[in-house]
């Protein structure tokens, strides 16, 4: 079995997909949740699968997570010794430290086709630069922002959204059926890494 650790700070939809998919194709993992907002959506959605929740102690300030609240994080990952750490929606900067130790264990799903609008509000970014195509992507997590080895993307047309809301709806339904593929694969250790080049394995 593959102990997972989904962290997630809003509504967790990337999160509750995973989850039921993982459910109803019965495949062998465990899952905790990890969140650092006490008022996020996407509780109620992990509990609806009883899935345990466990909310990082006071407010995180900033991007960052401090030292004090990557403590809390790598007790719990260590008292449920967790194989894959999976970023659903986690608008905070993990840890070097935990970087390092889960190298290639921690999984991101940004909603841009990387390298191309990074950070916060990927697809106002998209929609506001006039880009005709967008979508999203999933990489493993570095010490950069959205610059991990990339593992897969999908594509979808934009030209003709009226508002970044239409381009998040457009491209959400592309991250629950990509971030779910990729971690079938991950879990499967489906995956090789040569330098930046991450190939899947027939």
């Amino acid at each position: 079995m593959k102990n997972i650790a989904i962290m997630f700070s809003g509504t967790g939809s990337n999160m509750e997909s995973i989850i039921s998919k993982s459910f109803y194709d019965k495949l062998d993992v465990s899952f905790i949740a990890i969140t650092d907002n006490p008022q996020a959506e996407g509780i109620a959605k992990a509990e609806k699968y009883n899935i345990p929740v466990f909310i990082i102690p006071a407010a995180v300030h900033g991007w960052r997570i401090n030292t004090v609240h990557e403590a809390y994080i790598n007790d719990l990952l260590n008292g449920k010794n967790v194989d894959y750490i999976l970023l659903a929606g986690f608008m905070k900067i993990i840890s070097s430290n935990i970087i390092e130790r889960f190298k290639n264990r921690i999984i991101n799903i940004h909603p841009a086709l990387l390298p191309s609008f990074k950070g916060k509000n990927a697809q106002k970014q998209a929609f506001e630069y006039g880009a005709k195509v967008s979508g999203c992507t999933v990489h493993f997590v570095d010490k950069g922002i959205d610059t991990g080895p990339i593992i897969a993307q999908r594509a979808v047309y934009i030209g003709d959204c009226r508002n970044d809301e239409e381009v998040k709806d457009r491209i959400l339904k592309l991250e629950h059926e990509l971030f779910y593929s990729v971690f079938k694969d991950i879990i499967g250790n489906r995956f090789s890494i040569s330098g930046r080049r991450v190939m899947k394995n027939d």
